[in-house]
């Protein structure tokens, strides 16, 4: 059986999401390449720039999956469930503490064993 930590999700997805990066960065030089040739007033071919809008298309396709998954991942590890919101369990115990001390001292009841 193998154990999927959040902190190995997010390594996966952090990678994943560097190597996308890169690839967007590699299609960037290669429209600039492009964009200089037809400057200089080489004629390009259709399909080498439809193959490069394929390519781009799909990498940036591939960040936005990327980044939601990165997401999640690190939603997942601060507790957030699906509708965005979390239980802040230390600071729920202190409000209880709190509110049971006040009525304590309302009441005038004594010390309660912890």
């Amino acid at each position: 059986m193998t154990l999927i930590t959040p902190d190995a999700e997010e390594a996966r997805t952090d990678e994943l999401l560097l190597s996308v990066q890169a690839s967007l960065a590699e299609m960037r030089r290669h429209f600039q390449a492009l964009t200089e040739r037809a400057d200089a007033g080489e004629e390009i071919k259709e399909t080498e720039v439809n193959g490069h809008l394929a390519s781009l298309t799909k990498a940036v396709f591939s960040v936005q999956k990327a980044e939601a998954q990165l997401g999640e991942v690190r939603k997942a590890r601060t507790g957030i469930v699906q509708n965005g919101y979390a239980i802040d369990h230390d600071a729920a115990r202190a409000e209880i503490r709190c509110a049971l001390g006040r009525l304590r001292a309302c009441c005038g009841a004594g010390a309660v064993s912890g």
